[in-house]
């Protein structure tokens, strides 16, 4: 494909150069008003609601294939090590044992993983602790068990290093050799058609900072590497077909990304992907390669279908991590509070190896432009280091979370050098309709629509800022003894990537062949991953067909079953799916209007569907049949697709209160309001679970607790299960507000906007800047666990 000159505007992005030119997009419904919709903004059951609480809905660990076995993997006990030497003899000798398989064994077929391909599933360089070993597969796992204490392993222990800035050093120890200092090449080629984009210039750095009247300079960690941790661990059951043919379940939130990556990986493979229910996700199980491939191997080696899944404690300590980020950043305001230059440093901490980090990198620092969208002079690199410690991925945040709890307080440093309200410098500098970015795909946009000034300020009402607010570094509220200190936060964030991925849609209307009755069947490849996805899809076809709700379902998620979907993960679906569910709906309708206009005389734009009937206003009361148009044995089938556009970055704003004892160090949250402006809501139930997931999956708490800890002298997690890994207990949540508005945005459909991927995401750093404006100290280190707090204090 030859190479092509980027658009400012995109190649997707409809808009003009052209300061004055408006467009308005093509909405559904065209000709009702959101008091009109029947099921869109309205709480309805969920589709799968009885199977769940009545143990009916399948998931994986339910499921079973004709003669599985089960596969385990031997993993390191070293965080950086060689194999001196390997005997796996007596462990393949045992009975009930199928297969045994070390590096030795693959060295002609072993799967490369990451981006670039830098490490072998097998290796006899072993980089961290939980690095394969060797593969077994059994009868089941008790015998497998027994199978590992028979191998015999001498390692050569070398030294390690565990966190980005020490890696980049001269002399740290390696981990590749094509990665010199450990820095992984930035870009990803798939996200970045068009030029690899991991450092952000725009303007005149040094000019900018001289028509600055504030300018403030630290550095932030956030290098803990927390763990999303869904309930249900990563699993596979692979089915070897033959050739490098293979049958895959999995409990990814989607199978279109479990089969792009694994076909990346094991070169020359074709795999059909299949879902069941997911026991969440939180983004963290998409592509499960290690279960994927290890499962591969394992069935092609026993010609057996193999059962490859994690427990709790290999999740812990051998499952994709968030990145660790440490900032250091300098950035200036002008005397409005408007954001003029920002010069960074971000190095990212991707773990043992490089798993697609680089798009990860691509959207943090596309979100960090949305939040300072009228600067005009960037300098914001990143280095992309691996080191010795389980591998970081894809977690709900997407490298936007990692970016923005660290550059959120070097913000605030300079809001405080201004003695600016955070509100107000947040509401001048978010993007709104016409600002320029340049998104993850190194592209430069253009915003379109949005403007969330008055979303800004009717939050903030919300949270009775005005009230709180007393100025940095001040408390809002302090005990009579001074033991304890309240204060206030507030974050946000944005993301373009609401209009991500490309995805096509099937709608079929089938008419019963003994009765009157019509079915209405959506093949989405959409995954069910907790919060009522496929029952909300199935919304919006029954508002688009006018027909009752019951008649639409849904089929099996899979990649067989339906065309290109990446199913519903982060925000994606509100905008992507929407619009080509309604694309198809609206192929369907013009089908059937186009086939009424013979027996009714009339034009097709002037009749709509109401319960499986054509009304029009043209003949008031006439309602005719559906099935007076269809051969019983044909069916009405709509095609709708959605091309991905990046122009209408979405809106998720956090207040924190808090409180700390400035005697022990612990600090509690008070109140916490989640708050957006969502364009129209499409279902008022998910959207506030969305927004209360802001606690959980390593998003606030990350700023309180959470944290993975190593054992330096060993390289072993401490963390290793959910008890040691500090997590919220339901008897200790706060009280959680929500403020949604609902702006009726120019988007594609409902004029409704995605939230999902971001809703938790500023939490974190809110609560950080609580936390400080409590103290009157700054602290920079997440979590702000009570030895943070007590250090900064200078109590330690």
């Amino acid at each position: 494909m030859a190479k092509r000159e980027p658009l400012l505007n995109g190649m997707n992005n409809p808009i003009p150069d052209e300061p004055n030119y408006k467009i308005r997009r093509k909405n559904f419904p065209t000709n009702l008003q959101p008091k009109d919709y029947r099921y869109v903004g309205k709480s309805w059951p969920r589709k799968d609601a009885k199977d769940i609480v009545t143990g009916k809905a399948t998931f994986l660990d339910d499921f079973s294939v004709a003669g599985m076995i089960i596969g385990k993997s031997l993993k390191s006990p070293h965080s950086h090590a060689i194999i001196k030497s390997i005997d796996v003899e007596d462990a393949r000798a045992l009975p009930g044992i199928y297969a045994v398989l070390t590096y030795k064994d693959i060295e002609k077929f072993n799967p490369m993983l990451g981006w670039p391909r830098q490490k072998p599933l097998m290796d006899k360089h072993l980089r961290y602790v939980g690095d394969t070993v060797a593969l077994i597969a059994g009868d089941n796992a008790e015998i497998i068990r027994e199978a590992m204490e028979l191998i015999k392993v001498d390692y050569d222990v070398l030294d390690a290093v565990y966190d980005g800035l020490s890696a980049i050093k001269d002399g740290a120890p390696q981990l590749y050799d094509d990665f010199k200092q450990n820095i992984v090449p930035g870009g990803y080629r798939p996200m970045q058609e068009y030029g690899d984009f991991w450092h952000l210039v725009r303007g005149d750095i040094e000019k900018g900072f001289e028509e600055c009247d504030y300018i403030a300079e630290d550095t932030v960690s956030f290098s803990s590497m927390c763990a999303p941790s869904a309930p249900e661990p990563p699993g596979t059951i692979v089915r070897w077909e033959g050739d490098l043919n293979f049958t895959v379940w999995g409990t990814a939130q989607s199978s279109f990304i479990l089969k792009l990556v694994n076909e990346s990986v094991i070169l020359g493979s074709k795999i059909k992907a299949l879902t069941f229910n997911v026991g969440g996700s939180y983004g963290n199980k998409q592509s499960l390669t290690l279960e994927v491939v290890a499962g591969a191997l394992l069935s092609m080696a026993c010609n057996k279908p193999v059962k490859f899944f994690e427990t709790k404690i290999e999740q812990m300590i051998n499952h994709e991590t968030r990145l660790g980020s440490q900032v250091h950043a300098k950035i200036g305001m002008d005397k409005d509070g408007i954001v003029r230059a920002v010069k960074a440093d971000w190095t990212v901490d991707t773990g043992a190896f490089c798993n697609s980090t680089q798009g990860q990198v691509g959207v943090g620092i596309g979100e960090t432009q949305l939040v300072m969208a009228k600067c005009q002079n960037w300098d914001l690199d990143t280095n992309i280091v691996v080191t010795n410690k389980q591998p970081a991925g894809i977690v709900r945040g997407y490298g936007g979370q990692e970016l923005n709890s660290c550059l959120s307080l070097l913000i605030s440093r300079t809001m405080e050098a201004g003695n600016f309200d955070p509100v107000d410098v947040f509401k001048k500098n978010y993007v709104s309709d016409g600002d320029c970015y340049i998104w993850r795909d190194g592209l430069p946009w253009r915003a379109h629509t949005v403007d969330y000034t008055h979303f800004i300020e009717a939050a903030a009402e919300r949270f009775h800022w005005k009230d709180k607010w007393k100025g940095w570094g001040v408390p809002t509220w302090t005990s009579e003894d001074g033991r304890y200190v309240r204060g206030v936060g507030c974050s946000l964030i944005g993301n373009a990537d609401v209009g991500e991925d490309c995805n096509e849609v099937y709608v079929r209307i089938t008419p019963g062949i003994f009765d009157d009755e019509f079915r209405v069947t959506v093949h989405a490849d959409i995954t069910e991953i907790g919060n009522g996805e496929r029952s909300n899809v199935l919304k919006e076809v029954a508002e688009m067909l006018n027909c009752p709700y019951e008649c639409v379902s849904i089929v099996p998620s899979g990649s067989e079953y339906s065309p290109t979907g990446i199913s519903l993960g982060g925000s994606r679906g509100t905008i992507t799916f929407g619009h080509s569910i309604c694309n198809a709906c609206e192929d369907v309708k013009q089908q059937i209007f186009k086939l009424a206009e013979v027996p009714l005389g009339i034009s097709a734009d002037s009749m709509e569907l109401h319960d499986f009937h054509i009304v029009t206003h043209a003949i008031p009361g006439l309602k005719l049949p559906l099935k007076s148009l269809l051969n019983r044995r044909m069916t009405f089938t709509g095609y709708g697709k959605h091309v991905e556009n990046f122009s209408t970055p979405s809106c998720v704003m956090v207040f924190v209160e808090v409180e700390v004892d400035k005697e022990t160090g612990k600090a509690d949250v008070v109140n916490i309001l989640g708050s957006t402006d969502c364009g129209q809501i499409i279902d008022p139930a998910t959207l506030e679970m969305q927004a209360q997931s802001a606690i959980g999956c390593a998003c606030l708490d990350t700023a309180f607790f959470e944290e993975h800890i190593i054992d330096k002298a060993t390289g072993r997690p401490m963390t290793y299960n959910m008890l040691e890994y500090k997590w919220r207990p339901f008897n200790q949540f706060p009280k959680f507000d929500t403020f949604f508005m609902e702006s009726q945005f120019d988007t594609f459909q409902f004029h409704a906007l995605g939230t999902g991927e971001i809703a938790g995401a500023p939490a974190a750093s809110a609560a950080m800047t609580a936390i400080s404006n409590a103290l009157g100290v700054k602290v920079a280190q997440y979590p702000a666990t009570p030895n943070v707090i007590l250090n900064a204090l200078g109590k330690l």
